[in-house]
């Protein structure tokens, strides 16, 4: 953990300073571990074009090298489509991505599996784009359409502006929710009407198919990854990743990209200890 107090961790207190630091002693004598992130945020800055958007500089390089140990089970648990993360991320050994928030999962032999969606909720969405369609939104909402859900975006738009859009598109897309078993979920500068299974759900089934002793931590920026850090609770390190702090279930909090690197550089050092 030396490499990580080093680069300014926010640790909040030394009990947790104790916890990270267990947990990288344990993940330095494992003979398997896992490594879950979310992408939007943690491992790349987020863009008011998502097709612009590239992995902080140096990240890959350290992905590739904690991959190349063959010790850690590296895996991505993102509100993107699946298969558009592969892009993203060219790493040379295939990993693990569940995309739309678990809704989805990429294996790495490039098996895709998809939940089932219940007719209510399909219908509910066909329905509430219709209803998008025919509305004049506020300026500076984008409209992102999923096989599972439907996404408002405004990031780019003032922060006085912000709380009146995120009102206005939660009342529109609530009596949706009320209809079906959609749900809404607020998050940084957006809201999602949606189906399916979430974050945490990916992670308890990672759990699943992992040895109860493998160290696991899970990095994410939002509140659509308290999801995880819920399911992990108790069984592994759930690390924050932003620029701020907010309240979170997470046991530690790192800034991107300079904290996020040194993170990842520890890691790798223990796995060659």
């Amino acid at each position: 953990m030396t490499a990580l107090l080093e680069c300014g961790d926010t640790v909040a207190d030394s009990t947790v300073e104790r916890s990270a630091e267990e947990f990288f002693r344990s993940l330095s004598s494992a003979g398997r571990s896992a490594l879950v992130l979310d992408f939007d945020g943690t491992l790349a800055p987020f863009e008011i074009d998502p097709t612009t958007v590239r992995p902080w500089p140096g990240i890959l390089e350290l992905l590739q090298q904690i991959q190349d140990s063959s010790r850690t089970n590296l895996a991505i648990i993102t509100g993107r489509q699946a298969q558009e993360v592969s892009q993203l991320l060219p790493l040379r050994i295939p990993f693990d991505i569940w995309g739309l928030h678990g809704a989805e999962r990429l294996h790495p032999d490039g098996k895709l599996e998809r939940d089932e969606l219940p007719l209510q909720d399909t219908q509910a969405l066909i329905d509430a784009r219709a209803l998008l369609q025919s509305i004049q939104l506020p300026q500076g909402i984008r409209i992102e359409n999923k096989w599972n859900a439907i996404v408002l975006h405004w990031r780019g738009i003032s922060r006085r502006l912000s709380q009146a859009v995120s009102e206005y598109a939660e009342c529109v897309l609530l009596p949706f929710a009320s209809n079906s078993s959609l749900q809404i979920f607020p998050f940084d500068c957006g809201i999602e009407l949606r189906s399916g299974h979430n974050k945490g759900d990916a992670v308890r089934t990672l759990l699943d198919e992992l040895p109860g002793d493998a160290p696991v931590a899970y990095l994410g920026d939002d509140a659509t990854d308290e999801d995880a850090f819920q399911a992990l609770l108790g069984r592994g390190l759930c690390v924050l990743v932003r620029p701020q702090w907010r309240p979170s279930h997470a046991h530690l909090w790192l800034r991107a990209p300079a904290q996020l690197r040194c993170f990842l550089t520890a890691w790798l050092a223990a796995l060659r200890h």
